[in-house]
């Protein structure tokens, strides 16, 4: 009998509407995120040119300046990326449950078994992130005169 009643659960109609919802809601948050990096990023990056132009002018190897750009943008958006799969974790744990029911609009029995699947969490991880690690890496490559930017900055 469990068997059946499964059966019908994931056969339900009702059942696949939330399940549409979530899926659309977590892809519109994993967008955002996305762009929030990518725009937060290239701010920092914007607002340390002044400094990234002084330690180019005295001599700072241009390799060794991405390297650590790379390396702090890349540990916020691991730390931004942690602290949401966690929240998305236990959201999803706490939401899914409630808003899962049966076509008399009652709570399943078996109750809701909510699985994270980690290959599909791993590739929202990794599409997350790769946007504002691409533009980190343009802006970090992107030969500029150290002249010219102390000199901009030095009108403004």
């Amino acid at each position: 009998v469990r068997d059946e009643v499964a059966a019908e659960l994931l056969g339900d109609p009702l059942g696949a509407g939330p399940d549409a919802a979530l899926m659309a809601v977590a892809a519109a948050a994993a967008a955002l995120a996305a762009v929030g990096f990518a725009v937060g990023s290239a701010g920092a990056m914007r607002e340390r040119s002044a400094e990234f132009g002084v330690l180019r002018a005295l001599g700072a190897p241009r390799r060794r300046l991405a390297r650590l750009i790379a390396a702090e943008q890349g540990l916020l958006i691991g730390i931004g990326l942690l602290i949401g799969i966690g929240l998305g974790a236990v959201l999803a744990r706490a939401v899914v449950p409630l808003v899962v029911l049966t076509g008399q609009a009652a709570r399943p029995v078996p109750p809701v078994l909510v699985e994270l699947p980690l290959g599909q969490v791993a590739l929202l991880l990794a599409g997350v992130a790769a946007l504002p690690l691409a533009m980190v890496a343009a802006i970090a490559l992107r030969r500029t005169d150290p002249a010219v930017t102390l000199r901009h900055q030095a009108v403004n």
